[in-house]
Parts: structure tokens; C-alpha cells; sequence
């Protein structure tokens, strides 16, 4: 058998703040889709709610809309972006690359809730399926000027002015 060897990492008080502004750079994908998965969550159980199916169900459609849909979509966002782009891509092709993924998983994400409401019925999918169909162009909008925000000069010094 061979001997096995081990590494020791031994971080530096020196390289303590680079490690930090390191962490920052991996958290702020997942805050930042955390946030507009959130925020986009919020305005779909206020329409849902308020016009399209009442408050039946409503325990249901908070569970999901607060909690499962806005940790699950930006938690893998914010993993894939951080896989695929962060350290290697930036600028407008980081910008882009960010706004199709987007496209791809809240896109995925919208189109299997539509499909989970028309069996479960607590947002009204049977009766108005194009008030989620006409999500796609905006889903693309959300990554693109999330992409903005992580991937350009620009986007970084707004980051850090409101402190993430």
C-alpha cells in the first residue's frame, strides 16, 4: 500500500483579506438570484393571490413561492454561474453567458411549475396559462443584468457600494 500524504493549507494573516474578497466573489451569484428569484416570487403569489385564485391553498403556495422556489433557483444559479463563469469569464461574453443560463434554468424552473399548477391548481395555470408563458423574455432580462452586475467594472463597484 501506498502512504498517503496530506496537505495542510496554513492561510496567512496576509492572505486573510484576499480570501474574503475571494468569498465575496463566490457568495454574490447566489445572493444576487436568491434575492430576484425572491423578489419575482413575491409579485407571482400577489397576482396568484389577489386575482387569480384567492387565498385556498395559501400555507401551499407560500411554502413554495417563499422558501422552496427562491432557494432551489438560487441556489443553482447561483452554483452553475459560479462553475461556468466566475474565474473564467468576464465582461460581455460573461454578461451574455450568464443571461442564457438564466434563461435555461428559471426558464426549466417556470415551465415545470406551469406544468405542476395545471395538476395542482393553486395559481390558475389551466385558466391563464400565458401569465406564465410570458415570463421567458423577462427571466432573460433578470440574468442579463444580473450578469451585468457580477461580470463588468461597472456592475462590481455597485456591488460594493450596497455592500455585498
Amino acid at each position: 500500500m501506498g502512504d498517503i500524504k496530506y496537505q495542510v493549507l496554513v492561510v496567512s494573516e496576509d492572505d486573510k483579506p484576499t480570501a474574503s474578497k475571494r468569498r465575496a466573489i463566490y457568495l454574490r451569484p447566489f445572493l444576487l438570484f436568491w434575492l430576484n428569484s425572491l423578489i419575482a416570487e413575491v409579485i407571482f403569489l400577489a397576482v396568484g393571490v389577489i386575482v387569480m385564485t384567492g387565498t385556498r391553498d395559501l400555507l401551499y403556495k407560500i411554502l413554495w413561492t417563499l422558501l422552496f422556489c427562491p432557494l432551489g433557483m438560487g441556489g443553482a444559479m447561483g452554483g452553475i454561474v459560479n462553475y461556468f463563469i466566475v474565474d473564467h469569464h468576464y465582461g460581455t461574453k460573461a454578461v451574455h453567458f450568464t443571461a442564457l443560463i438564466g434563461l435555461f434554468i428559471f426558464g426549466s424552473c417556470n415551465y415545470l411549475c406551469y406544468n405542476l399548477d395545471r395538476h395542482f391548481g393553486w395559481f390558475g395555470a389551466t385558466e391563464h396559462p400565458w401569465w406564465f408563458h410570458w415570463r421567458y423574455p423577462m427571466i432573460y432580462v433578470v440574468g442579463y443584468v444580473n450578469g451585468k452586475l457580477l461580470f463588468t467594472d461597472k456592475g462590481q463597484e455597485t456591488l460594493a457600494r450596497w455592500g455585498v
